[in-house]
């Protein structure tokens, strides 16, 4: 039996004694890489073939959370060990809940005796006994209180907040609130069953920080409404200068959004709610005021007042009209350098501002349906007639432009050797993209293979197809990756690795950013199959 490989991600001081200890116990445990962040984490698992990782939690804790999408995109899971310093020499830690117990006793045993001169060890998991009975207590105690505070978003009576205030001690004043909402995308996580001690764990920690935050100010209430929304009950700071009230209130969030910046979540703050009464009208608000992130996702927070100013009326003959334009240039001149212009500004510049999901749908499924009825099976890009705005939250308008311009460069290239593309040199390389796009190739290496000039070469296919050769090569690595993932089960790295990409986090960035999902998303969306 091969002996279990460890990748670490902790501070310099705990590596060391890992790596001191691990060289002394050969037969259970290699540590083959130390890593200096989370961002390197999976590419090295991997690379390493690593089957355990053990990380220390560090501030901000919304890059572990990124870890876990990266884990989740990658469709890894391996056993997870994380832990975090309570004291100058206490630790405490939580793993995933391992099929094989022994085994993880003996991993449990390795870090707590590799660590043993320096730090007290202690292990933090839901359902312990004896000595976890403390923890387990005072777990009640935060579910209890968690509870009253949901209660109050549900709605309460001023003669109700007063007695939860009272018999939790919650940090809440009367003066005034705003409601500050972090929300997780909902993740598929594959191991969510085996890593919920670690997810709670982590959580804990995220909650702290946002607690930090709020303590260091006027004071204010965290918790999780549920295991994916974050809630924050902020104190309002009553001043006599309005413009310092401001202030404050936009130091304090720029300090949350530091804390709460994690890729895959968006982030709301409500309107100045004047009473306790009041707090269930935001928390109303959110939820009928989310599905704008589609339209606003380049901001930072989310806010009634964005939301109000960047409505804008829609006037519809000057939507008809370019829609007219671009049909128009869809029948007869696809190539034409000004569908891509008329594109952007009818999605971008009328679509966008309009705030309106029903002008969205329609626009895309005009111009898909005429890309259907001109170019049959070629045009691959579905419609969106089973996207709800609840589905379209966690994406965006420029994301969904970006799909239908990279659609279109892709059709082109299909009927280039048709009848489109005149310019042999142009057909040329497209076919060898074609063919060779699973190899690690470059423009500079297509432009060797046909005897010509690099910056000629990207000049010419350019202007010809709109699109550099770079990008259609990335654009027609990711359209064979989707292929691949409705056709088959294969994990996630296997399928990157086969259409040119050499690390599974730029394979996934790169996805998300043409198809405006992850691979794990789009598996899920679009295949009726078995969801691995």
């Amino acid at each position: 039996m091969m002996t279990p490989k460890i990748v670490l991600c902790t501070e310099e001081k705990i590596s060391e004694l890992l790596c001191e200890f691990a060289a002394t116990q050969k037969k259970d445990f290699e540590i083959v890489y130390s890593a200096p962040s989370y961002e390197v984490l999976v590419d090295k698992i991997i690379e390493l073939k690593a089957e355990i990782v053990i990380f220390q939690l560090s501030t901000p804790i919304y890059n572990i959370q990124n870890f876990f999408v990266d884990l989740a995109e990658a469709n890894l899971s391996p056993l997870l060990f994380a832990f975090t310093t309570v004291s100058s020499n206490e630790i405490a830690y939580s793993t995933t809940t391992y099929f094989d117990t022994v085994f993880l006793e003996k991993l449990k045993t390795f870090f707590s005796s590799a660590l043993l001169k320096h730090f007290y060890c202690r292990h933090v998991y839901i359902g312990g006994n004896s000595s976890a009975s403390l923890i387990i207590s005072s777990r009640l105690k935060k579910l209890e209180k968690t509870e009253y505070k949901n209660d109050i978003l549900r709605g309460v009576t001023k003669e109700e907040f007063l007695y939860y205030k009272e018999k939790a001690a919650l940090r809440l004043n009367e003066n005034g609130y705003f409601l500050y909402l972090w929300n997780l995308m909902d993740i598929e996580y594959v191991d969510h069953d085996l890593n919920k001690n670690i997810y709670y764990f982590v959580g804990e920690k995220l909650y702290e920080e946002c607690q930090n935050v709020l303590d260091s100010y006027n004071g204010g209430e965290a918790f999780y409404i549920n295991p994916t929304l974050l809630c924050l009950i902020i104190n309002d700071a009553p001043s006599n200068s309005e413009s310092a009230r401001f202030q404050a209130l936009e130091e304090l969030t720029k300090k949350l959004n530091a804390v709460l910046n994690c890729k895959t979540a968006f982030r709301y703050r409500s309107t100045f709610i004047k009473t306790i009464e009041d707090v269930r009208l935001a928390y109303e608000s959110f939820h009928r005021l989310k599905i704008y992130n589609f339209f606003c996702s380049e901001a930072e927070l989310l806010t009634p007042e964005l939301i109000e100013k960047s409505r804008k009326k829609i006037d519809y003959n000057e939507i008809d009209d370019r829609l007219v334009q671009i049909k128009e240039l869809i029948k007869h001149n696809i190539t034409d350098p000004r569908l891509t212009i008329l594109l952007e500004e009818l999605f971008l510049s009328m679509i966008k501002p309009s705030l309106s999901y029903d002008l969205y749908y329609y626009c895309h499924t005009a111009i898909s349906s005429i890309l259907l009825e001109r170019f049959g099976n070629l045009y691959k890009t579905p419609l969106l007639e089973n996207n709800s705005p609840q589905e379209l939250v966690y994406s965006s308008i420029e994301q969904k432009y970006t799909n239908f311009i990279e659609s279109i460069h892709l059709l082109r290239g299909e009927i280039a050797n048709r009848y489109l593309i005149k310019n042999p040199l142009v057909l040329q390389v497209i076919d060898f993209i074609h063919e060779h796009y699973p190899d690690d190739i470059t423009v500079n290496m297509i432009a060797e293979s046909l005897n010509i000039n690099h910056s000629y070469l990207s000049q010419i296919f350019t202007k010809e197809m709109g699109i550099s050769p770079k990008k259609y090569l990335i654009t027609y690595r990711i359209q064979k990756a989707k292929e691949m993932i409705e056709s088959s089960n294969e994990l996630v790295y296997t399928i990157a690795i086969k259409v040119g990409f050499l690390e599974v986090k730029h394979f996934s960035k790169t996805f998300k950013k043409i198809t405006g999902l992850t691979p794990m998303q789009y598996k899920k969306q679009y295949t009726t199959g078995e969801y691995v």
